[in-house]
């Protein structure tokens, strides 16, 4: 099974977007750099980080992981992660907004100020960065292609399919978006992106026992290839994949944006500090 699911890498049409989505972020880094220096702008480290993010998609769309997905769940369930868990933080991480725009042409960027400058410009951007809806936005998409008539369809159908990969990554990108905020000047607070990033988990795990205890196999197309029993074992093990290792991968963020509260609130403690030293004591005669 293993040399079957590293055996064979496959050209797919979304790579597409993905190859023009990298050649945008790296002219507008070169700009960046070119007028500022190296680092400036975009930091070498932010660089790498949407660098790891295009790379995890490549895995999750050329390797055998998509060509194994239509035949195991299990399979379709790490792809499923690498999209919505993987790829996503990393990409936001890499701040590609400023590079992608600087990377268009002059007009259209004017274009592009314009509209985000707009009444309705500023209405969808209020709505798409509210936490509690992007969090709902990104469960109820995650949920609904996990609805045994929603997913059959994607197995079946490439379009759907498609439409399935673009969802969970456009939900996804605004989840982590709001809970990371790269270089917004307003942040969520770090207890509250804390909150965001436990109950993704706790949903994820939910989805992921609901697989994995589930009596019967769910998704037809699996019953058909493999018989009943091999399907309800590949779909319970699809089940332990969302709730263990995803539960791990959730764990690790969750903690690094536990220290950097932390470090916050010690940063916030030694400038509270400092003012009071510098505050001149009145002495009464």
């Amino acid at each position: 099974m293993i040399a079957s699911v590293f055996g064979r890498w496959s050209v797919n049409p979304s790579v597409g977007p993905m190859v023009l989505g990298a050649m945008m972020y790296a002219r507008g880094v070169r700009i960046l750099w070119r007028q500022g220096g190296r680092g400036r702008g975009v930091s070498t480290r932010e660089v790498a980080a949407f660098a790891g993010g295009m790379a995890v998609l490549v895995v999750a769309l050329v390797s055998p992981v998509d060509a194994k997905a239509d035949s195991l769940l299990s399979v379709h369930m790490v792809q499923h992660l690498l999209f919505v868990l993987v790829a996503p933080p990393l990409l936001v991480l890499g701040r590609p907004a400023l590079p992608m725009m600087l990377a268009l042409p002059r007009s259209w960027r004017r274009s592009a100020r314009r509209l985000e400058h707009s009444t309705g410009g500023r209405g969808v951007t209020r709505v798409f960065t509210q936490p509690v809806f992007v969090f709902l936005l990104h469960v109820a998409v995650m949920w609904a292609w996990h609805v045994p008539a929603f997913y059959d369809a994607a197995v079946r159908n490439n379009v759907v399919h498609a439409a399935e990969h673009t969802t969970f990554l456009a939900t996804a990108m605004l989840f982590w978006w709001v809970v990371l905020e790269p270089g917004r000047r307003r942040r969520l607070a770090r207890g509250a992106a804390l909150m965001c990033v436990f109950a993704d988990a706790m949903q994820s795990s939910a989805l992921g026992a609901l697989l994995a205890f589930a009596g019967t196999p769910l998704y037809e197309p699996y019953i058909r290839l493999s018989g009943a029993v091999a399907a309800l074992r590949d779909q319970q093990l699809a089940g332990l994949i969302m709730w263990v290792p995803a539960g791990v991968v959730y764990l690790v963020i969750a903690s690094i944006l536990f220290v950097r509260w932390l470090q916050g609130m010690e940063r916030e403690m030694r400038m509270l500090e400092g003012r009071e030293e510098r505050v001149p004591v009145q002495v009464e005669r």
